[in-house]
């Protein structure tokens, strides 16, 4: 029986290793379309609407990160996955982490961009306000402020299209599923136990990230036993948006090399 109760879709060839990809905060699966066309001749690419997100509904009693982490368990249950890759980005990559640490036997590679372990005290205050304001002004008022914390100025001048493009799906999130995904935010803590996640990690960040600062990646690839660090330059928050050639290649080379067996004359 179907469980699963967030929307997803499939791509890539049957057989192929699994893929899950789970996407930021107050935006949905379709933020992926520039590495579907690469990764998917590859793997087979499970997209995950995360609760409240897309087309994915405000589940009301799902409140924590281990809960949205649950919930793409349901996922690949439905799907008769019982071993996945998963690529998280900020929002996505903090429920990564929580997938990792709950079913570490389910878990063949993860890769954490542009996300952190923990969300300090000043954090959450600051997410409290954001909340707030939100609440008092609405989705589409928070857009400018968003993008401005997500691209870096230089590159939001020469791609109004695609700013355009994610400010939509910001717009389009439900006030609901954007104060569950928040709540979940300011209760990440899992920096002490990133020791045991023992799969091949490739932790990304960006140079220009204001919102998860390279400092944070550091931190977690230090305490990843088995972690691979890359820095995007001249990067903001949302790498695979705005250097979709960099980081689709550089995920993609080593989810190769973590996924697929090596080839013998």
């Amino acid at each position: 029986m179907n469980t699963a109760r967030l929307f997803h879709r499939v791509h890539g060839p049957d057989g192929a290793p699994v893929v899950v990809v789970l996407h930021p905060l107050a935006t949905h699966s379709a933020l992926w379309q520039p590495q579907l066309p690469a990764w998917s001749g590859r793997f087979r690419v499970v997209c995950v609407d995360l609760p409240g997100h897309g087309r994915s509904p405000v589940l009301p009693d799902v409140t924590t990160l281990g809960q949205y982490a649950e919930e793409v368990r349901l996922v690949l249950d439905a799907l008769g996955v019982d071993r996945a890759a998963l690529v998280g980005l900020s929002l996505g990559g903090m429920v990564a982490q929580a997938f990792a640490l709950a079913w570490p036997e389910r878990t063949r590679a993860l890769v954490l961009a542009h996300t952190s372990a923990r969300t300090e005290r000043a954090i959450r205050d600051l997410w409290s306000t954001r909340l707030q304001q939100a609440a008092d002004e609405g989705m589409a008022a928070q857009v400018p402020a968003i993008l401005g914390r997500w691209f870096p100025p230089d590159f939001a001048a020469v791609a109004p299209m695609t700013l355009q493009w994610v400010a939509e799906q910001i717009a389009s999130t439900p006030f609901d599923g954007y104060a569950a995904a928040i709540g979940a935010i300011q209760r990440l803590d899992h920096l002490d136990q990133l020791h045991r996640i023992t799969a091949p990690a490739l932790v990304i960040a960006g140079e220009l990230d204001a919102a998860a600062p390279p400092a944070l990646a550091r931190l977690m690839a230090d305490r990843l036993p088995h972690a691979t660090l890359t820095t995007l330059p001249d990067c903001g928050h949302i790498g695979n948006v705005q250097q979709a050639l960099a980081f689709t290649e550089t995920v993609g080379a080593f989810l190769v090399q973590s996924l697929e067996p090596p080839a013998f004359p």
